[in-house]
């Protein structure tokens, strides 16, 4: 063999070796341009469920009102008796808007205060809030609070998952409306009848024979 024919191959080997490496190179080239554009799509989506809220969380709820949202005509104090009415209050909606119990007056109400997170409330509120609303002229309002103050779901997580739809108002961080509606302990559901006064209360898990009996108090006052 030739000095001339081994070069010619070893400048061939060369040629083979130097076009393997550059597709090598633009193969790893594209691969990390396919990630880059994966890492961006990725921060885009997470970015997307941050400003949308996150995901599911029931409408873009953001916690306990404004306390300057908050009032009510009553100072904090014990449970509210039978025979005592309601006193005035208002709070954003669970669901947008402005809740307010003047909307109620007039009408045979049942009021829940309850929290999300209350084992009881839990409980009870399946029974009670169908019950209470399939009794033709009775309406049904509630107050939800102590938010975030134990673990569990939130208002809205709590109402989708159960499949209940409950006109609600939100109350503060201090607990306004609690503590002027005299509520200590959870659920208390106040049984109000047309006249803005309390009929009966009741404090903790209630039998739905019992909560029958007291909506039937209501409609027959």
């Amino acid at each position: 063999m030739t000095n001339a024919t081994r070069s010619k191959q070893r400048a061939g080997r060369r040629s083979t070796v130097e076009r393997r490496r550059e597709l090598e190179r633009k193969a790893a080239q594209q691969r990390t341009l396919w990630i880059g554009i994966a890492a961006l799509a990725l921060v885009a989506i997470v970015a997307a469920m941050v400003l949308s809220g996150g995901g599911d969380d029931a409408g873009g709820f953001t916690g306990a009102s404004a306390p300057e949202d908050v009032s009510i005509d009553r100072a904090p104090g014990s449970e509210l008796a039978a025979g005592e009415q309601v006193p005035a209050f208002s709070a954003p909606g669970l669901d947008g808007g402005t809740v307010s119990w003047d909307d109620y007056r007039g009408t045979p109400t049942v009021l829940i205060v309850w929290a999300s997170w209350c084992p009881h409330c839990q409980a009870e509120l399946p029974v009670l809030v169908p019950t209470a609303q399939e009794r033709g002229g009775v309406d049904v309002a509630s107050v939800t609070t102590a938010i975030g103050q134990s673990p569990g779901p939130t208002p809205p997580e709590f109402l989708a998952d159960q499949g209940l739809t409950l006109t609600t108002a939100v109350d503060d961080e201090a607990g306004t409306l609690m503590q002027g509606l005299g509520v200590n302990s959870f659920p208390t559901v106040y049984y109000v009848g047309a006249d803005g006064a309390v009929v009966n209360a009741t404090v903790g898990e209630t039998s739905e024979a019992d909560i029958r009996a007291n909506v039937d108090a209501l409609t027959s006052a």
